[in-house]
């Protein structure tokens, strides 16, 4: 299920919110309810095109939908109210002020913004509708919805991305209402701490985003992901839309619980990061699916970059060696009575030789020329001969794999593109037509 879909009034552009109640979605429009037209939801493909900003501010991306009872204002003149709202999105620096019960340092810092004096009328209602919030909240979610920019994720920093996450699964923080249920999340957590930490190097990840919108449905079995259970990243998103960081998955009876996450870079203001990484982290999830066994799933669905990684894996394409880790991490796990953390950097297999394979033209008694470019071979079962004399035979499944000599090109359709050789330290690709 997509927790990255962000929901839009197609009429005035601005980003609406979601309430869920008894298996029903109802979407209303940010904070008053004086316009002139019902909410017409759709999903949002360009977030430039769309109002997407604090509801007490409206300077900075939210980072928190804040659950109020509904909030009105009277005027005693006039005798009129006005209703605003019972969700509110709010930015990391107001939701800074809102947690500190600071009502006033809240309606300053959003006052300054919309340049409303103090004083003023605008003002105080400003100043009533925030003492509403601060002192009426009841609940907040985070929002994982806001396309923050993007960290690059270091082998070294692994362990504490880890902690950082089971620590957020562990929490009273609200998540998306599909991934918001304690008990899952705490195994979730328990699963994921006990996990190997793959971190995919940038050979690997060039070539799982250079294969990976072609690959194949692979049939997701037992022996496909490298572990029972994991927390893999990338030291740079992938996918179509390179939006994916990371991907954690724990097994249960029927399949897997697989959740992709987009990573957070500077997403606030820099006296805010450290709260914010010892509270959230760098990972916020996007993407959250029960993975039934014996799944199909190809390049073009949303964890297919996990898929090509593992099958690249599992071909043998890849090595998943022990990380040095540096030993203040070692140390301080010992600390706490933990053992080492089990990081491994996966990266493209070494060849056997530095010599490229020479290519032999078919000679007069062949006449299958052969390929000069590697190129996807979809999966498939086949009969496998097994039992006394290989009487017997078995139906086993063959996962899609990419076929040719490793120093060859990789042919994706109309296009070839050759990626670098790790010798020459280069991490960038070549695209021919």
């Amino acid at each position: 299920m997509n927790l990255a879909t962000l929901i839009a009034c197609v009429i005035c552009h601005q980003a609406v919110t979601e309430n869920r109640r008894d298996g029903k979605v109802t979407y209303r429009h940010p904070v008053g309810d004086d316009h002139t037209h019902d909410v017409v939801p759709v999903p949002v493909t360009d977030p430039r095109h769309v109002f997407n900003r604090c509801h007490t501010c409206t300077g900075a991306p939210p980072m928190w939908d804040y659950r109020t009872g509904l909030i009105g204002i009277v005027a005693i003149d006039s005798g009129t109210v006005e209703t605003y709202n019972d969700q509110w999105h709010v930015c990391a620096r107001c939701a800074a002020f809102i947690e500190a019960d600071d009502i006033d340092g809240l309606t300053a810092h959003s006052a300054a913004l919309m340049r409303w004096r103090p004083g003023t009328d605008k003002y105080t209602i400003l100043h009533t509708l925030h003492r509403g919030i601060v002192l009426g909240r009841e609940s907040r979610a985070l929002l994982t919805t806001t396309p923050w920019p993007t960290a690059k994720i270091a082998t070294d920093m692994l362990p504490k991305i880890r902690d950082r996450l089971t620590g957020l699964l562990r929490s009273p923080i609200n998540l998306p209402t599909p991934i918001n249920k304690p008990p899952l999340r705490r195994d979730w957590a328990d699963h994921i701490d006990r996990a190997p930490l793959y971190w995919i190097d940038r050979e690997h990840t060039d070539l799982t985003n250079a294969v990976g919108s072609d690959q194949p449905p692979a049939r997701v079995t037992d022996d496909l992901p490298p572990s029972p259970t994991g927390l893999l990243a990338w030291p740079e998103p992938v996918g179509t839309a390179r939006t994916l960081a990371a991907v954690s998955w724990t097994p249960d009876d029927t399949g897997w619980h697989i959740t992709g996450y987009r990573s957070i870079g500077n997403a606030a203001d820099h006296d805010l990061m450290p709260a914010l990484r010892h509270e959230i982290g760098w990972l916020i999830p996007i993407h959250a699916e029960h993975i039934p066994r014996n799944s199909l799933i190809d390049g073009t669905h949303p964890l297919g970059p996990l898929v090509t990684t593992w099958l690249l894996i599992h071909q043998q394409l890849a090595d998943a060696v022990p990380a040095q880790l540096p030993k203040q991490i070692i140390k301080a796990y010992a600390r706490h009575q933990r053992p080492a953390p089990d990081v491994r950097v996966v990266r493209i297999r070494q060849s056997s030789t530095s010599r490229p394979p020479k290519h032999v033209k078919p000679g007069p008694a062949s006449k299958r020329a052969q390929p000069d470019h590697r190129y996807w071979v979809s999966g498939h079962d086949r009969q496998q001969p097994y039992g006394p004399g290989r009487t017997q035979t078995r139906t086993v499944t063959i996962q899609p794999f990419l076929k040719g000599d490793p120093s060859l090109p990789i042919k994706l359709s109309t296009t070839v593109r050759v990626l670098s050789n790790r010798t020459t330290g280069k991490n960038s690709s070549r695209n021919s037509e």
